[in-house]
């Protein structure tokens, strides 16, 4: 064997290695959702379990009790599905729509104090989320948007991370040539923005819009503190409600809401991959 092929299979075989460790937590998740709370806590196994559908039941309908052998206590999931999905559409819709028509001015405009917002942004990125939360929760509460939609939808309007990636992306990706000559055909500012910025930002728009929207589902610290309505709770919300004392899981069923949960953010990468791909090597390049 040559050492280049010597290298390549030890390469391969690295890649190999770091596969499997990522994969591995999620092969066990969905091997867990098959089996009893019992056989989860008796220890880690990858064989799948025969408990499928109690685990299901005791998610949407809830546990039997053994005293009067009726279950209860089941989770609301298809609302929780909408409460999350709502959420997360909207706010990826309005992150990516906003942040691209903030970094195209940060991009084609030369105006006062731009380099000092930039700043400001570029500071604000540094800055914990659980910093502003007190501030944050003051602020909604004054609002009256307490157990509502809204502080966990409008935030994404000013999204300092998305500015920053599609003002990168923007300046490897749209020449400012193109720009020049559609305002000399008599074309809008916000004709060119739709036009043209638009189209050709869509891989780094849809690369901002799949991390915003796993970010959005799997959010958990917001939803608590905002929502105390069961019914508005989102699907991180009602899947630790089974998580209440040590004595009274069902990791088994709690393996299956999260297996469950994670199906849309399976589906978004399957089908915006190659959007993903695309953007984070096109936004990659340096001024």
């Amino acid at each position: 064997m040559s050492t280049l092929n010597a290298k390549r299979l030890f390469a391969y075989a690295v890649i190999l290695f770091f596969v499997l460790i990522c994969i591995l937590p999620f092969y066990i998740m969905v091997i867990n959702a098959t089996r009893s709370n019992n056989q989860v806590l008796s220890g880690v196994s990858l064989l799948p379990g025969q408990s499928t559908v109690d685990n299901f039941k005791n998610l949407i309908f809830g546990k039997i009790d053994p005293n009067s052998h009726i279950r209860g206590g089941g989770l609301n999931i298809p609302q929780g599905f909408l409460n999350s999905l709502i959420i997360a559409v909207s706010s990826t819709v309005l992150s990516g729509y906003f942040s691209a028509l903030t970094a195209f001015s940060f991009v084609i405009y030369r105006f006062k104090g731009k380099k000092f917002l930039w700043s400001l942004i570029l500071a604000v990125i540094m800055v914990p989320t659980v910093v502003g939360l007190v501030g944050f929760y003051q602020l909604i509460s004054n609002l009256n948007m307490i157990d509502t939609y809204w502080p966990l939808i409008l935030p994404a309007i000013a999204s300092p991370f998305a500015v920053f990636f599609l003002r990168q992306y923007m300046i490897s990706s749209i020449p400012l040539s193109l720009i020049e000559a559609s305002r000399i055909d008599g074309a809008s500012e916000i004709r060119i923005f739709h036009k043209i910025v638009l189209p050709l930002s869509m891989p780094g728009i849809a690369t901002i819009s799949i991390l915003g929207f796993l970010g959005s589902w799997n959010s958990y610290l917001l939803p608590l503190i905002v929502l105390n309505n069961k019914q508005l709770f989102t699907m991180p919300l009602l899947i630790q409600q089974l998580n209440t004392t040590l004595y009274n899981r069902d990791f088994g069923a709690m393996s299956m809401g999260i297996a469950i949960s994670i199906v849309p953010i399976l589906l978004m990468f399957i089908f915006f991959s190659k959007f993903l791909i695309e953007g984070i090597s096109s936004g990659g390049v340096k001024e």
